[in-house]
């Protein structure tokens, strides 16, 4: 079962590296719903220094935040952090989601090239601290092994990015490009005439802290509960656990389990420029401790960047960067996880003994229960210390043989190398008690070498005065060796000598070497600046079939002038369409997967999935030039994505009861959307600024084929990261929770689940205000993700009075037979609160929808010469959250990036609020 998932779980690794392509050569970039509405520059001042460009307009380098959370201001765009952990990853997912197994993530292209698309998300399966073996749960399944792949390329080292939505504009990707495309190029020694060296060095220094806790009872509440839950399991009233219920407060685990962090972060670069020469050296280091005790992050990066013109129709660039990031991340998935245990340690038991030992470990005669997790000895004891290393080299050259001729050539090395072991208590075989040291109980080793190329000619000339013909032939290649080792080793000692007396040890490997060729061509037509349209098509071979699929696309648009106010304003308008895929699909890299049949279906035969296509119609409309002084724009769109790989657990009935299992079918996704962009730059008197007003909405319905609506309600036109479970019905006459009987057959099972809401916002929304007045600008971000719901699987316990775990205020209300108005089941009715796994339930849903204030920063330049720039900074980011989520942040993917595992918070860190203070200096 463990190379089972394991297996699974690496090739899912593996898929957004291989969903990756060779962009074209720069050339007329055709109208695209999201990256067109921040064209324009700040008021002066405010755009140097620690800027870069968003979709074509410069707005400032918002520190500590990453390339993706500074995403948020494009719309459609949905940024989503899997937890608060040092160098945790996100999910960034673009117009909504169109793949459930599969990830969500975007195809990310840099300086022209895919890069960076390893997203390292394998089980760290590490053992928890009590000794007895368990399922992986699905936040461990989901568990960031390694750092952030855009960790390598902070900010700072960003000068433009862009996001591309649009069929034109993901058309040339065609296999790759379902998932949307991030296209980043990276800064360059600027400008193009010779200057003298220039050194830039820019530093931040802050603190984290937790920004929201979870509301639990104290210690003299939670020993009544207790004792009331004792008495209606049937105990004696003179054995009651607590017969003095006066303990005050008692224990508060989440202060002791959080902490008020530190972290400092330094950059310095070189840069200059000859006549036919640039160059640029920039290193950074980073230091972070996170908010959960015991752990950290430290990263060192160095990137080398090269431009050399030997003649006026010739360039050639160089750009080498690597880093190294070393992690030390405590357990925190699974049912034992430290952020689980601080919000279900007793209250009424201190952090240590008398002895000085971490108490919940049946150490102390007067404790209740005798055992429990004590989440300080999980975050000491149980971690994993990944070590990241990247290297990115790239090799490109321009060449304009004739007028109107361009050939480019490129090509890329990625190597990444993961190294995870992981350490847990050592266990004894004659001796059970708090931990005093750890052992190594496993590891895993991932490697992946990529190779991608490209080879590209591009032709444009003038027919006439009015019109303009181009076309471009684009040739890619790109191969992949993966390998990836995981063991899994458990030891017992013998507490008298402290030797190893037996042990079991588990080893699971798999590799890959996938190969992709794609062809891809374009044809261009311009009447005057009138009218524009093009054609183009790609094709790709699948491994199955060796079936070849083409991936063609078309847009027109026109270019009008409206008077508006007197004046003239240009107006856009544009229809596109485009078909794209997924390399790499299914459970198998190669091609189709394997569906499966059976069970309460004789007639059904084996069956292949077909190959993942997604189509997508796109209508939009836009008044004012990108880089003027307002701009509005106006976007609808259809995408389907057929072939989607679906997976049903279905319980069927055998001789000893039932037995679950998994059956895979195929569906059809379909997102339709419209897309908002306003942007302005205004001035009142002295005061300058520019606003920006993003805002979208998304309708996700997945239909799937007729076997899986036989087999399951939730593929019938309900949205992907459907929550499909039992909906409570009150209480039962002894205060014990009920569930709806929707068949009628008498009792609760798996035909009774319906559909309780969706993980993914269908609503999205950021406001981003730049504002300046003298020497000082102002800088702040709003985003809001809006109708959707976040299954906090805490709740299966906190709103559950136990009295074997801490519960949530919320349990205050508990049912009495002289309260029955409440849904709060009476202590004791639930003896074990690890039902999670059966009875996922409205209980544990919880409203989503939320305004976050992501982004702060006051910034006050000193000095301003041709020679010297001096500015110092403050800042905070994570300031404050507009929700009715109880947990610590609604905006959290413990289910990683998988559409079907949207909107899960199972043990998540705190995504913490971060006050900085920076400066920035050039010489």
């Amino acid at each position: 079962m463990v190379n089972y998932y394991l297996s699974i779980l690496l090739l899912k690794a593996s898929f957004p590296a291989v969903s990756q392509v060779i962009p074209p050569a720069a050339s007329p970039a055709p109208p695209d719903t999201l990256h067109s509405f921040l064209r324009g520059s700040l008021p002066d001042s405010l755009a140097p220094p620690g800027t870069w460009r968003v979709q074509g307009q410069a707005q400032p380098t918002r520190p500590f935040l990453t390339a993706q959370d500074q995403l948020r201001t494009v719309a459609g765009v949905q940024v989503t952090p899997y937890d608060g952990s040092p160098g945790s990853g996100q999910l960034v997912r673009i117009r909504g989601a169109s793949e459930g197994r599969l990830s969500g993530q975007p195809l990310y292209i840099v300086d022209g090239l895919p890069a960076l698309n390893d997203e390292l998300t394998p089980d760290r399966f590490l053992p928890s601290v009590r000794s007895e073996a368990s399922l992986p749960t699905v936040a461990q399944q989901q568990a960031e092994t390694g750092a952030n792949p855009l960790q390598l390329l902070p900010p700072e080292a960003i000068e433009h990015i862009e996001v591309l939505a649009g069929p034109a504009a993901v058309a040339r990707y065609g296999p790759l490009g379902a998932n949307g495309v991030i296209s980043i190029r990276t800064r360059r020694a600027s400008g193009t005439a010779a200057q003298p060296l220039r050194v830039r060095y820019a530093a931040y220094a802050g603190v984290q802290q937790v920004r929201q806790r979870y509301d639990l009872l104290g210690a003299s509440e939670y020993a009544a509960i207790a004792n009331e839950a004792y008495l209606n399991r049937g105990g004696p009233a003179s054995g009651v656990p607590f017969p003095n219920t006066q303990l005050g407060e008692g224990t508060d685990w989440q202060a002791a389990a959080y902490r008020v962090a530190g972290l400092q972060q330094h950059q310095l670069s070189l840069e200059g420029r000859t006549p036919r020469t640039g160059y640029l050296i920039s290193a950074d280091y980073r230091q972070q401790a996170g908010v959960l005790r015991n752990s950290n992050l430290s990263r060192y990066g160095l990137r080398v960047a090269l431009d050399q013109h030997p003649s006026a129709r010739l360039g050639l660039r160089a750009t080498v960067a690597l880093g190294q990031t070393d992690q030390h991340l405590p357990l925190v998935t699974g049912t034992e996880g430290a952020t689980r245990a601080a919000l279900f340690a007793l209250p009424t038991v201190a952090v240590r003994t008398t002895q000085g030992a971490y108490s919940g470990y049946a150490n102390d005669n007067n404790q209740y229960p005798s055992y429990f997790s004590n989440p300080l000895a999980i975050s000491e004891y149980s971690y994993s210390a990944p070590r990241t290393r990247r290297l990115l080299s790239q090799l490109a050259a321009d060449y304009q043989p004739a007028l109107g001729l361009t050939v480019q050539a490129s090509v890329s090395l990625q190597l990444t190398q993961l190294d995870a072991p992981s350490f847990s208590p050592r266990q004894y075989i004659n001796s059970f008690g708090p931990p005093e040291q750890s052992d190594q109980s496993g590891n895993q080793a991932y490697q992946n070498n990529q190779l991608a190329a490209r080879l590209a000619v591009h032709y444009e000339r003038r027919l006439g005065q009015h019109h303009r013909l181009g076309a471009e032939i684009d040739y890619q290649y790109q191969k992949n060796n993966y390998s990836s080792d995981s063991e899994l080793m458990l030891r017992l000692y013998d507490k008298a000598n402290d030797t190893p007396k037996t042990g079991s040890y588990a080893i699971s490997s798999i590799s890959a070497r996938p190969r992709l060729h794609r062809p891809w061509a374009r044809v261009h037509y311009a009447l005057d600046s009138t009218l524009e349209a093009e054609v183009g098509l790609s094709y790709a071979r699948f491994g199955y079939d060796n079936k070849a699929e083409y991936y063609p696309s078309a847009q027109l648009s026109w270019h009008p002038h409206l008077q508006v106010a007197g004046a003239s304003q240009p107006l856009t308008l544009w229809a596109g369409v485009a078909r794209t895929s997924l390399f790499g699909f299914g459970l198998n890299m190669f091609g189709p997967a394997l569906l499966t049949s059976g069970g309460t279906f004789p007639n059904e035969e084996y069956r292949r999935q077909a190959p993942l296509r997604t189509d997508q119609l796109e209508v939009g409309l836009r008044l004012g030039e990108p880089s003027g002084r307002f701009m509005a724009q106006l976007v609808a769109y259809e995408r389907r994505s057929y072939h989607v790989l679906l997976s049903s657990s279905i319980a069927l009935p055998n001789a000893s009861g039932y037995v679950s299992t998994v059956y895979y079918d195929e569906g059809m996704v379909r997102n339709q959307g419209l897309e908002l962009t306003v942007a302005t730059s205004w001035q009142a008197g002295r005061v300058q600024g520019t606003t920006r007003l993003a805002a979208s909405a998304n309708r996700n319905r997945l239909q799937g084929n007729d076997y899986a609506m036989q087999r399951s309600e939730e593929f019938n036109n309900h949205p992907l990261g459907t929550f499909y479970g039992f909906q409570q019905d009150g209480l039962t006459a002894s205060g014990s929770v009920r569930y709806r009987d929707l068949t009628g057959d008498g009792q609760v099972g798996y035909q009774d689940k319906r559909y309780l809401g969706s993980g993914i916002p269908a609503q999205l929304a950021s406001l981003s205000q730049q504002v300046r007045l003298g020497r000082l600008a102002l800088d702040a971000q709003l985003d809001g993700q809006f109708d959707y719901k976040v299954l906090n699987h805490q709740l299966t316990v906190l709103d559950a009075p136990t009295g074997l775990a801490n519960s949530a205020t919320s349990v205050r209300n508990y049912w009495t037979p002289t309260n029955l108005s409440t849904s709060v089941p009476a202590p004791g009715s639930v003896s074990s609160y690890n039902t999670e796994f059966i009875w996922i339930s409205n209980r544990q849903l919880e409203n989503g929808s939320h305004v976050r204030l992501s982004s702060l920063t006051a910034t006050y330049r000193l000095r301003q010469l041709a020679s010297q720039d001096l500015s110092v900074w403050v800042g905070v980011q994570n300031l404050f959250v507009l929700s009715s989520y109880r947990g610590y942040d609604p905006n959290v993917s413990s289910g990683g990036s998988s559409g079907n595992l949207a909107g899960q918070d199972y043990g998540a860190v705190p995504v913490p609020r971060t006050w900085l203070a920076g400066v920035r200096l050039a010489l």
